[in-house]
């Protein structure tokens, strides 16, 4: 979490489901420490936190297709942040990448510098980086 922060800065509060590492003294005083209000849904309703229950039946959708060595899967989880969060466009973004939300990047107005193909995941995870820079 503190990488996070120190990439993207503070949020105001974390959305968490009711799982005992969410729950627990030490994440709250962390919270509470931060300045982080916590806000956690209902049990036993994902709904209340769609955007990473959608994350997570992406990546099982993908990772049930793949056998990685246990060696390579912080590698593997990093390409598919990579590939969820600036290859692949998003539906209820409008067809922009959180990468493009976040930076308030319009594609279709602004050009890329450079196009590059991806394919990842043994050709599983694949889409185009856009090059802003």
């Amino acid at each position: 979490m503190i990488t996070a922060i120190e990439s993207y800065g503070k949020p105001k509060a974390i959305r968490t489901d009711n799982e005992s590492v969410f729950t627990s003294k030490l994440f709250r005083l962390g919270l509470w420490m931060l300045g982080i209000r916590h806000q956690q849904t209902q049990i036993h309703s994902p709904w209340q936190n769609g955007r990473i229950e959608r994350f997570f039946g992406t990546f099982k959708k993908y990772s049930d297709k793949v056998i990685f060595n246990a060696k390579k899967i912080p590698f593997a989880l990093d390409e598919f942040q990579f590939w969820y969060n600036a290859i692949r466009p998003h539906r209820h973004l409008n067809g922009l990448t959180p990468d493009e939300q976040w930076k308030e990047i319009n594609p279709y107005r602004k050009h890329p510098r450079q196009v590059k193909k991806v394919s990842l995941w043994n050709g599983l995870l694949k889409g185009y980086a856009l090059d802003y820079k």
